[in-house]
């Protein structure tokens, strides 16, 4: 059974790769039943003629495992061939293998998956329905009776998102025992303003360096739930997903204390090797601007915004700016939702820039403007924006996946050289890398007379750059603590022999002898080179190399989660029962395809 490679490139350090080659291969065309679009930008479905624009072979062939595996029955070469050429002439029913009733029931599957990866309710099957029944009257009049075998009743599309989920979590159980190793991701999602929820993913790497990233479970925090309650529910889940507690190697988390108390419970019940804690990779942006946050300035922000959005906004700036709002939340959302909007991203940049309309409104609107006329707090809202925008690029770093681990200690520790430098910037009076600082102290001169720059020169903006530097240097502690596996697993040729731990510097020295090797490594991403070694002969490096790659090198799995809960929001709190809750989280967050036809044939045989 063949899965992703999400190996992406290891950023080797020489020089900086695609992940993987985005070029088609003749082979794809009988395997996958796939040929290469006119334009050259991708590749094009033979079976349902849609475009696979991301041309890596893991994209095609999740594509054909997903929706047509079903071909696999003409596996001999002629029959094969023969099927393709069919293809070619658009002869893809007299090759499919399913009935009418069971296509009927393989498009309410679509339906239903569509739905719950746009977070919209069940009960827009109805008009969806009406949507083809009118596209179908006016185009293709004839096959408007298709429509009456199809289900796309409320209860029908609840029962097949509960389905395809356990579908993926059936995928997920069969890839899991081929994990080498495997680490965990801890996301409380601190910042929602809903119920809280724990949710935990897990990243494994197999014997070919195939790399999988899922949701594992999600446990409800609502009814606070001690950390060994929680350590039965991830323990149950691991069980399984078939992952044995002795291929743990590492966590990823918030921070926040919830998940600070389980740490210790999951080593202990690891054993063996200390397990590796990154205490800041999810959600790092969000929890560095509390920490800079002095004046208050995102709840004060988030009460003005409020407030805007009840009144309504009449200047276009301020309404484009709820626009940007909703787009991130839906057009319902507590403070602390709104609060997480302005820590991330450029949101509060676009409020200091509005600082002038804000003003207006507020007067009209017979609020306090106390705030918008205090030169401090004006500083600590420039000061703000300026270390968001910074905080921002680290993130967004941080959200490219196929990286590896070892590119999050390289980021971490040139952000930790960059808060040093803004320090240093700040005691010397220099604003070049303060741009809203500099601009609001423009005004402020313009506006006071010369002299105001002492403002942003108060030792608290550089006490708080550098307790930021030390929560940063203690987060990722434990990821400092392995940087020589790290630097050994990204460049073996490179790597010191006496630096290496005893049993692995002989096969270090037979790898560095080999100009074979070396001439692979430097024309493979990482995953391939290390996939391709002779089986046997560097076990002690592997075993590193493994660990390392299991360990999460991005948040990316955990951003996709935090952004459904944020524009679903209404929707996720209608939903009966926490089953509902986490099949949709799966959905939304899975990088597999649920496997429509085994649901299918599934349901045609309970029914048989």
């Amino acid at each position: 059974m063949a899965f992703s490679k999400m190996w992406a490139a290891g950023p080797k350090r020489r020089r900086a790769e695609p992940e993987e080659q985005h070029v088609f291969r003749p082979e794809w065309t009988q395997r996958y039943l796939v040929v290469e679009r006119d334009d050259g930008e991708g590749a094009e479905c033979l079976v349902c003629r849609r475009p696979i624009v991301a041309t890596r072979e893991r994209d095609v062939r999740r594509h054909y495992e997903a929706e047509h595996e079903h071909y696999e029955a003409y596996a001999a070469g002629g029959e094969r061939a023969a099927l393709v050429e069919r293809l070619r002439r658009g002869d893809a029913l007299a090759a499919a293998a399913l009935s009418r009733e069971e296509r009927a029931a393989r498009a309410g599957l679509s339906v239903a998956h569509l739905l719950a990866l746009h977070g919209r309710p069940w009960a827009e099957g109805g008009l969806v329905r009406r949507c083809l029944e009118a596209v179908l009257r006016e185009a293709l009049p004839e096959h408007c009776r298709l429509l009456d075998d199809v289900d796309l009743s409320p209860e029908s599309l609840a029962q097949r998102t509960l389905g395809l989920a356990r579908n993926l979590q059936a995928q997920l159980a069969a890839r899991g025992p081929t994990f080498q190793a495997f680490s965990l991701a801890l996301d409380d999602q601190p910042f929602v303003g809903a119920d809280g929820r724990l949710l935990v993913f897990v990243r494994g790497v197999d014997q070919d360096y195939e790399v999988e990233e899922e949701l594992l479970t999600v446990v409800n925090l609502a009814s606070r739930p001690t950390a060994a309650h929680i350590l039965r529910t991830v323990s149950d889940a691991l069980a399984r997903a078939g992952l044995p507690w002795d291929r743990l190697v590492g966590v990823a988390s918030t921070g926040t204390e919830a998940c600070g108390a389980l740490v210790p419970l999951l080593q202990e019940r690891a054993g063996g090797t200390p397990l590796l804690h990154c205490a800041g990779l999810l959600h790092l942006e969000l929890l560095g601007s509390r920490q800079l946050d002095m004046g208050d300035v995102v709840d004060t922000v988030a009460g003005w915004l409020a407030l805007l959005r009840s009144r309504g906004a009449r200047p276009l700036a301020l309404k484009l700016l709820l626009e940007e709002a909703a787009a991130h939340h839906g057009t319902e959302a507590s403070l602390p939702c709104l609060g997480s909007w302005l820590r991330a991203g450029k949101a509060l940049k676009r409020v200091f820039s509005l600082r002038r309309e804000l003003e207006g409104f507020l007067a009209e609107a017979g609020a306090s403007t106390a705030a918008l006329r205090n030169p401090d707090w004006l500083c600590d809202l420039a000061f703000l924006v300026d270390v968001q925008a910074h905080l921002g690029e680290l993130a967004a770093e941080l959200r490219l996946t196929g990286a590896f681990a070892f590119s999050v200690l390289e980021h971490v520790c040139a952000f930790g050289d960059k808060l040093l430098l803004l320090q240093a910037h700040l005691r010397d009076g220099d604003l070049t890398l303060f741009p809203a600082s500099r601009e609001l102290c423009a005004e402020l001169e313009q506006q006071q007379g010369p002299g105001q720059r002492h403002l942003l020169a108060s030792p608290r903006y550089g006490q708080a750059l550098s307790h930021l530097h030390a929560a940063l240097e203690s987060r990722f502690e434990d990821l400092r603590s392995v940087k020589r596996d790290l630097d050994m697993f990204a460049d073996p040729f490179a790597f010191p022999v006496e630096n290496a731990p005893a049993a692995i510097q002989e096969e270090l020295v037979r790898m560095k002898s080999s100009s074979t090797l070396l001439s692979e490594y430097r024309e493979e991403n990482l995953g391939s080179f290390y996939a391709g070694l002779p089986p046997g002969c560097y076990t002690e490096l592997q075993a590193v190399t493994f660990r390392a790659a299991a360990l999460f090198d991005s948040s990316s799995i955990s951003d996709k989660a935090f952004s459904y809960f944020m524009k679903n929001q209404a929707r996720l709190a209608q939903l009966g029962t926490d089953e509902q809750l986490h099949a949709l989280l799966r959905l939304a967050t899975s990088n597999l395809e649920p496997r429509l036809d085994e649901l299918v044939r599934a349901r045609s045989r309970s029914l048989a």
